[in-house]
């Protein structure tokens, strides 16, 4: 199966070892895998379209309470999310006759097609699993900052010209402008 990013990303390179990089049997403990910082949350990969053979991507997201993040639509990508522990809201808009704000809690999913007009934001501390389109778990890469924590600390802001550069690659429109129905 073709994924929809490219298999020789140069984003997972800094993490070569990590993951086995093809379909093949592995296990990770509690808090391995590919992580980065992006703002203020703890991205980690525990697979990609490498170990798919070009079917989905899954990681986590864990953060503290915090702003809502910026709306934003992936163009070809179908993500969820699965809140493990803690409270998220979702907004989701398809800019026609659905728009929804949801407040997510433990053991709670939300599912955004591809060309939803999303955001979220943290209300404590949370962890979320989720599950995307091949090849786009890297984009948390190409925005954020490689880091060995296990646990969110710190914050990356990743410079403007980075988000629209991973976002050109990995078919995601910022829209930090779009008003969602409250």
């Amino acid at each position: 199966m073709a994924m929809s990013f490219p298999a020789d990303d140069p984003e997972k390179v800094p993490f070569a070892g990590i993951l086995p990089a093809a379909p093949q049997p592995y296990v990770l403990g509690n808090g391995e895998g590919e992580r980065s910082l992006v703002f203020d949350q703890l991205f980690t990969i525990l697979a990609s379209g490498d170990e798919t053979d070009g079917q989905y991507g899954a990681f986590t997201m864990a953060g503290r309470r915090g702003d809502r993040i910026p709306a934003h639509r992936h163009l070809r990508t179908h993500e969820f999310f699965y809140v493990v522990d803690g409270e998220i809201s979702v907004w989701m808009d398809d800019s026609a006759d659905y728009h929804s704000k949801t407040t997510l809690v433990t053991g709670d999913f939300a599912y955004v097609p591809a060309g939803i007009i999303h955001a979220f934001q943290i209300h404590n501390s949370t962890k979320v699993f989720g599950c995307g389109t091949a090849g786009f778990e890297r984009f948390f890469h190409a925005i954020g900052q490689k880091t060995d924590a296990t646990e969110p600390e710190g914050v990356y802001v990743p410079p403007f010209e980075v988000l629209r550069a991973a976002g050109e690659k990995y078919a995601t429109v910022f829209m930090p402008e779009f008003q969602f129905r409250d």
